[in-house]
């Protein structure tokens, strides 16, 4: 099949996204609700008859050269490799990983990219057997950006590489095989928002697959929890798309197999139910408990679609300078964790990122944050199921400036880039919005500011959430703090004046987070019990996460010349 490239949306600042649909929570449909019985989303993460996974064998052609790509690519005559999806380019031979800290890969100013660059196309072919269905492709995690096309058509485009992207294929498909392409290139615009301190990769590093649903169906749920004097309440809210005459929605809580509340309403467009005075047991790192929430759409007495998914209870406050989980004082005693693997970088399986969760809990880790962007959304409901507070961070950091000669407020304080900040900010809140282990919301890191963030933060409350929300670079501007004041690698006695008139009243009005310290990364951390010492001397440290949960690292097999160790680090 041919298709016509365009090699214009990854270079156009104007550009953020194009016929992409709006962001949405990460769940798995059922065309019904079957049984009550409890599902194990570790094994059904995507066991649905409404679901075709994409990922798995693709053909993948790489070019070291995007200028060498031909305007009119004609897929039938390209000599494709195989690869495996989830994957990135340098782990699986096409280039060498590259670790930075600070700078680009690149040395352009920002908005421009460089004209050259390398480049590579995947291709997919899919059947479709009921075209009288909406079908939705989602990309879960792609670096740097996607130019999508479906038998010989643009689709659409999207950048954010750890944001999911999806698009609505159904214009686009036919009955039987279909054919799909997507076109990746290294930078795009959006990288200069990418400047985290990690390996850079490249690829489609997280599952890719397809939702077919019937005309009428939910695009989107929130369950929203909060705490009154008699109980819980828990509020459900639905976005159906498609005409809803005749439809109801039906949601059932669940605990143990046990019916816990059931209610029915007439659906619309968007539909909300709420229970009242729950009586509940809420939801902490320690005692996880989770309720399950069957969402049911009916035409008629017919079930058309079911969600299942987890929910918790659980009730966030600050209190002057005291941050309260559940009406209790807390101490984060927590990580940063990238998505990395020595074999397979970013491309963490679901076996990766539950070891992870599991030694964490068994070092009495209580705490994670999501460095530097939201992670796999599997993450998160792992974080649910065994109990980690999370702080959920934005795929924003703009440190590379310095090395161009910038100043590191160069892009947050151009309020042009807002657009693009709050895309990042909007799609993690909107996917992750819906996960019990999400205790603070993070703008991102080190990318200077505040006039970007602030555009953020207003949108975050602007949905209402409870949730406080927290950005450290913001520390060096007027703006100072948001919900919570945090800082990096404090010193000892920076802290110990933090409890005086010395440091200033700022310090005096927020709870105050580590968000990094300790760093552990090669040799180890030091002065640990020091910090502590401090921590628990006050109740406004709520704690915080070291650097890092671990060593970022590429293994090698077999051994060469160049490569004599088995493990090379950044």
């Amino acid at each position: 099949m041919k298709y016509r490239i365009d090699f214009k949306n990854f270079r156009d600042f104007r550009v953020i996204e194009k016929n992409k649909l709006p962001a949405r929570s990460y769940f798995i449909p059922q065309t019904t609700a079957g049984n009550f019985k409890s599902v194990d989303f570790r094994s059904e993460r995507y066991n649905s008859d409404m679901v075709t996974m994409l990922s798995g064998e693709w053909d993948f052609k790489f070019y070291k050269s995007c200028l060498k790509i031909p305007d009119i690519f004609n897929a039938t005559h390209i000599r494709f490799d195989k690869i495996n999806v989830p994957c990135t380019w340098q782990r699986t031979g096409y280039q060498e990983p590259v670790y930075l800290n600070c700078p680009y890969e690149f040395k352009t100013l920002p908005p421009n990219v460089p004209e050259d660059m390398p480049a590579g196309v995947y291709r997919k072919t899919f059947n479709i057997d009921d075209l009288s269905k909406n079908h939705i492709l989602t990309f879960l995690g792609a670096a740097s950006c996607l130019d999508i096309y479906v038998n010989g058509k643009f689709v659409g485009y999207s950048e954010g590489s750890h944001n999911s992207a999806e698009f609505d294929i159904t214009p686009f498909i036919k009955e039987g095989k279909n054919e799909l392409l997507a076109v990746m290139f290294k930078w795009c615009n959006g990288s200069f928002l990418e400047a985290q301190d990690m390996f850079r990769e490249n690829g489609i590093f997280r599952d890719v697959y397809i939702t077919s649903h019937n005309k009428t169906f939910i695009f989107d749920y929130h369950a929203k929890t909060d705490k009154g004097e008699k109980g819980y309440n828990l509020e459900v809210s639905a976005n159906i798309l498609g005409n809803t005459d005749n439809y109801s929605l039906n949601i059932i809580l669940m605990f143990n197999n046990n019916m816990i509340a059931q209610k029915s309403i007439e659906a619309s467009e968007n539909t909300c139910i709420i229970f009242e005075n729950l009586d509940v047991i809420e939801w902490n790192p320690e005692i996880p408990t989770l309720y399950e929430l069957i969402i049911t759409l009916k035409n008629g007495n017919k079930e058309e679609m079911a969600i299942r998914s987890s929910t918790g209870f659980k009730n966030i406050e600050i209190g002057g300078p005291v941050f309260y989980f559940n009406g209790k004082k807390i101490k984060m005693k927590g990580v940063n964790h990238h998505d990395t693997h020595p074999v397979k970088g970013y491309a963490m399986s679901l076996e990766d990122l539950e070891k992870d969760v599991l030694l964490m809990k068994d070092f009495n880790v209580n705490a994670v944050r999501t460095s530097h962007y939201p992670p796999d959304p599997a993450f998160l409901m792992l974080a649910d199921f065994y109990g980690l507070y999370a702080i959920d961070e934005a795929d924003i950091e703009t440190h590379g400036t310095y090395d161009l000669g910038l100043d590191v407020n160069h892009i947050s304080n151009d309020v042009k880039w807002a657009p693009r900040y709050v895309d990042r900010v909007a799609r993690m809140y909107e996917r992750d919005k819906n996960r019990s282990c999400v205790t603070m919301w993070s703008l991102g890191n080190e990318a200077g500011g505040y006039k970007c963030q602030d555009r953020c933060y207003k949108y975050l409350k602007s949905t209402g959430t409870e949730i406080p929300v927290h950005y450290q670079d913001v520390l060096r501007t007027k703006r100072f703090a948001y919900d919570v004041i945090s800082d990096m690698y404090d010193h000892l006695d920076k802290m110990k004046l933090t409890l005086t008139k010395k440091r200033g009243t700022n310090y005096k009005n927020k709870p105050f987070f580590l968000c990094e310290y300790c760093h552990a990364m090669g040799l180890g951390p030091g002065s640990l019990e020091d910090y502590w010492k401090i921590i628990y001397a006050d109740d406004r440290f709520m704690g915080g996460c070291i650097w890092e949960w671990a060593d970022h690292a590429v293994y090698h097999e077999p051994l060469t010349k160049k490569y004599p160790y088995k493990y090379t680090y950044g």
